[in-house]
């Protein structure tokens, strides 16, 4: 489950996307530098397939075990999220290409949103997509695909290897649900289909809840004047009214912040990227809940922050916050005090990193604000140690949900089989 947006601005676009998996699945922010690849052969996911002479610069938030990943943007600023979706279509356990290692690929192979566009369809054709996509459990689907460059956008949605294609001409955000119809602008089929009709698969996509949280999603996009960073974050951020009072018990899956329930999954990591006069500015919680979370703001290619060379101190610092978030939900830990705090620094990073973008600021500035928000977080999570600590400890009172969930967090997350991911 998960929800892509996009908002076409008057100097850019602002990109957002919560990834929303199993609450034990870390989700990682890691940093791929450009490459000359020697090897002929590239080791996706499940499935290996020819590797290219060069592959970009991309900065990915990925399932801990996946080769692919959830969503992310490269050194040309070609962004991408991914949907899971669900359809008709057969075939989805025979191991492919995922739709994640689809977007690390276009990521990786491509300067325009348009070739990546070209990038997917084409590997599509020849490979096809599927095998298991779940953490802890069998999960297979299709996949939809929101991407955008600094001068146009596009929505690309499949069913096995049938896609359709439109274009956005200024804002739109996808959901677990096919939402093209007749308005695309090319199709791998011949005849002028109705994509939604043709492929949809009605029960999973009913109660995926994706109805609700593309509605509410499409609500933020329009009711603003001016729709900035602090626009996306509130809708990345947001709840479905009638659940939010008992959002750490009963979860949301109707809420684009999920948080975990019967049915659903919870939202594990999220990301803005801010594009103005061809300046770059990304935002990443680099751990779960978004309404939770502050979003750091990062630099493309500028390392540190929650930007990570290796997956392990990625892993570390997501399990961190996952920890702090989970007290939280316990009520060990006051949210309300927590909240304003968060809030408070929230809104001064967002003030600051307007002020440092229309200063045209170097490297070592945008490395040195970085530092210092990362500084900051550090300084104030410091506060709740010893509540966190009484979590681990099984000292405070937690919520049945959570406490099963628990105990297999961070067991054999980067194991790169279902089978193996499961053993005790």
């Amino acid at each position: 489950m998960c929800d892509t947006l996009y908002k076409a601005t008057t100097s850019g676009f602002i990109f957002g996307k919560n990834s929303d998996r199993s609450p034990n699945e870390p989700n990682l922010t890691v940093f791929f530098p450009r490459k000359e690849n020697s090897s002929k052969k590239l080791k996706c996911t499940y499935i290996e397939i020819p590797q290219v002479n060069i592959t970009n610069a991309c900065l990915l938030v990925k399932p801990s075990w996946m080769w692919g990943a959830e969503m992310g943007v490269n050194e040309y600023g070609v962004t991408i999220g991914n949907e899971a979706i669900f359809t008709k279509s057969k075939g989805k356990k025979i191991e492919r290409l995922t739709g994640m290692d689809l977007l690390r690929l276009a990521l990786e192979r491509s300067n325009t949103a348009l070739e990546a566009v070209t990038t997917i369809t084409s590997l599509l054709d020849t490979y096809g997509q599927g095998g298991n996509c779940g953490f802890d459990k069998s999960f297979y689907y299709d996949n939809s695909f929101l991407i955008c460059d600094d001068s146009e956008a596009y929505i690309l949605e499949t069913s096995s290897k049938e896609w359709a294609l439109t274009k956005i001409h200024d804002n739109a955000n996808i959901s677990n649900r096919i939402s093209i119809h007749e308005d695309f602008v090319n199709t791998s089929e011949n005849n002028s289909v109705d994509f939604f009709k043709e492929h949809t698969e009605p029960i999973f996509t009913h109660f995926s809840g994706s109805f609700f949280r593309q509605a509410s999603a499409s609500c933020y996009l329009n009711s603003s004047l001016v729709f900035n960073v602090q626009s996306m974050m509130d809708a990345l951020k947001s709840h479905e009214p009638k659940d939010i009072n008992h959002l750490y018990q009963k979860g949301s899956i109707k809420s684009v912040c999920m948080h975990k329930s019967l049915l659903g999954d919870h939202t594990t990591s999220s990301m803005i990227v801010s594009v103005s006069h061809q300046q770059m500015t990304i935002w990443l919680t680099s751990a779960s809940t978004p309404c939770l979370s502050l979003y750091k703001p990062v630099y493309f290619g500028i390392n540190g922050s929650v930007v990570f060379n290796k997956a392990e101190k990625a892993y570390d610092y997501w399990l961190n916050q996952e920890y702090l978030h989970r007290t939280i939900f316990s009520g060990a830990i006051d949210e309300q005090k927590y909240l304003e705090s968060v809030n408070s620094i929230q809104k001064s990073w967002i003030t600051e990193e307007e002020i440092l973008r229309k200063a045209n600021p170097t490297k070592d500035e945008q490395k040195k604000f970085m530092q210092n928000c990362l500084d900051i977080e550090s300084k104030f999570v410091q506060e709740f140690t010893p509540f966190v600590q009484a979590y681990k400890n099984n000292e405070v009172k937690k919520k049945a949900v959570w406490k099963k969930l628990d105990r297999s967090l961070g067991h054999n997350v980067f194991e790169k089989t279902l089978d193996m991911r499961l053993k005790k």
